[in-house]
């Protein structure tokens, strides 16, 4: 497995806190059978660009664990930007493995401020393929995920959090998470790993589970082939996305109505 959005620097983040928490992920990470990951530390403002120096020191320490481990493991850099109006991409660290093409962003998980849809599609018109980190988690997304047809619609692509899948985040997420994937929705899963619990980097029972409802080929296309795609820098052929219909009380409302209509 590929894993494009992992926290696994230490003393930089919320991730882990020291060498041997970064170590113990590590280990889980390829007992659970992830051969690729990339480390994306947050950016949460164009301010943490001048840590780039920081970031790669402490990346550099990563791969000399792996190295001291003897882990059969490969490992990138790049980041998880955080969206504001003036937000910008020109940095090294700003796409995976600084190949100039896929960036991985988030914005609040409580709403989607008003800038966003034309920040994401211009950065598309300008040759960006962005990646949305763990849209199912975004309260908005969740009441209304016809907008995430909309995302998709425009070109943007979907990261689903492996343990959205497992019900870590609750019964909702997990519930969502199952029909953006059926919807074709979800171009990547990824752990988005802070630890060895709760957001744990071990993909292996989220894989399990696309595995057994949607096939070989769609656990393989979403945890390897997208992902290996993306930090190489080449083109991801994607399904066309199908609408998610509102299942709101005012959307399951203005069903009544129309059937109300149509009787007369």
């Amino acid at each position: 497995m590929v894993d494009i959005h992992t926290h696994v620097l230490p003393d930089y983040d919320d991730g882990p806190p020291n060498v041997d928490s970064t170590r113990e992920m590590l280990q889980m990470a390829v007992r659970s059978g992830t051969t690729e990951l990339v480390a994306t530390p947050h950016i949460l403002n164009n301010g943490d660009y001048r840590r780039e120096k920081e970031i790669r020191q402490k990346f550099q320490l990563v791969k000399k664990l792996i190295e001291e481990q003897g882990y059969d493991l490969k490992l990138y850099l790049g980041s998880e930007v955080y969206l504001y109006p003036d937000t910008t991409l020109d940095h090294s660290i700003s796409t995976l493995n600084n190949n100039k093409k896929y960036a991985l962003v988030e914005f609040s998980l409580r709403t989607i401020p008003e800038f966003v849809p034309q920040k994401i599609f211009n950065w598309i018109l300008d040759g960006y393929s962005i990646i949305i980190a763990h849209p199912e988690r975004n309260l908005l997304l969740e009441k209304n995920p016809f907008y995430l047809f909309r995302f998709a619609q425009m070109g943007a692509l979907l990261q689903l959090n492996s343990g959205s899948l497992t019900g870590v985040f609750g019964r909702k997420v997990k519930e969502l998470s199952i029909r953006m994937i059926d919807h074709n929705l979800v171009h990547f899963i990824a752990s988005d790993g802070h630890g060895v619990e709760g957001r744990s980097i071990s993909m292996l029972p989220a894989y399990e589970i696309v595995e057994k409802r949607w096939g070989i080929e769609k656990a393989r296309l979403l945890f390897e082939v997208n992902p290996r795609k993306a930090i190489l820098g080449q083109e991801i052929k994607k399904a066309e996305p199908i609408p998610i219909e509102e299942k709101s009380v005012f959307a399951r409302f203005g069903q009544w109505i129309k059937r109300l209509r149509s009787a007369d």
